[in-house]
């Protein structure tokens, strides 16, 4: 009997799970319908200032940061230890 219970409570919850994501994935969908044409616009624009040359990347070296980070690993090298 207790099998029993468990049981529809795994399937009801289930049921719940599965049917939320839908709604969820209906409602994204939707967003990505409405979104896309603002997204094509903005896409057709930045190529086409970029195939005008009037992007300049000497402006994004004046715009970078003045620090020397190099990404990837890190080592701490503040407390060596002899050997």
């Amino acid at each position: 009997m207790r099998n029993l219970i468990a049981g529809f409570i795994a399937i009801v919850i289930g049921l719940f799970t599965v049917s939320f994501a839908a709604i969820m994935a209906l409602f994204i969908g939707v967003a990505a319908f409405i979104a896309k044409p603002f997204i094509q616009r903005k896409m057709a624009y930045a190529n086409s200032v970029a195939e005008q040359g009037s992007f300049d990347e000497s402006s994004l070296n004046k715009a970078a940061p003045s620090h020397n980070v190099i990404d990837g690993e890190c080592e701490d090298v503040t407390v060596k230890s002899k050997k």
